[in-house]
């Protein structure tokens, strides 16, 4: 099932400019999985996706880390941050925490919906 959820996740997504060559020396490597959900820039085109642009990267590390390892569940997102490395992590935490957050302020109409909000098992175990 997080197949079928993973691949509706993977269609381009309009007016992306991703394959410009200058962008493409400084992209994480396993960008693309997240891309077709997230966005390049972590802005979300998919109604109930969150938006991660601007997401403390310590706390994206741990995120991807926690779902890679199924401490944390969330479907498509086990799926795809299963084959993630550490490093793919760092890289991945890095390039989405260096884009402006978009704050409560923004307009969630023009870019997915609003991010979701944190539950329980985003502080468990005192990872905070």
């Amino acid at each position: 099932m997080a197949a079928s959820v993973l691949a509706g996740c993977s269609a381009p997504v309009p007016g992306d400019t991703s394959s410009s060559p200058a962008l493409a020396a400084e992209r994480p490597a396993k960008l693309g999985l997240c891309m077709g959900c997230h966005g390049e820039s972590g802005i979300s085109r998919i109604p109930g996706t969150p938006h991660i642009a601007g997401q403390d990267e310590a706390y994206m590390r741990r995120s991807l880390t926690h779902y890679r390892d199924n401490r944390r569940q969330g479907g498509a997102m086990n799926a795809a941050a299963g084959s993630l490395s550490d490093g793919d992590i760092r890289e991945l935490a890095a390039w989405y925490a260096r884009y402006p957050w978009l704050g409560q302020g923004h307009d969630e109409a023009d870019s997915g919906g609003p991010a979701a909000p944190a539950t329980e098992n985003d502080t468990a175990g005192g990872d905070a």
